[in-house]
């Protein structure tokens, strides 16, 4: 299994290894329960990245108004 800390991915992709590309959002389509991040593709553990706060997050499930989690497991978007 590769080492995923920061100092070393770049160099493991530069040498085919793989590389974690999380989907861009913003905390205005991860707490709306209409936006397509939500309604198309949902599942529990996509992760994302919220470019308003730069956490990654991570979906406690694949309804559309299922809570984001940060990594350290804190719930921080709920889509109404």
């Amino acid at each position: 299994m590769p080492d995923l800390n920061h100092r070393n991915l770049a160099a493991q992709t530069a040498k085919g290894g793989a590389a974690l590309v999380p989907q861009l959002v913003t905390t205005a389509q991860l707490t709306s329960a209409a936006d397509p991040i939500n309604t198309r593709g949902k599942r529990q553990g996509k992760l994302v990245l919220n470019t308003t706060t730069n956490l990654m997050l991570y979906a406690f499930s694949s309804a559309p108004t299922g809570a984001w989690y940060t990594l350290a497991g804190v719930s921080t978007h709920t889509p109404a």
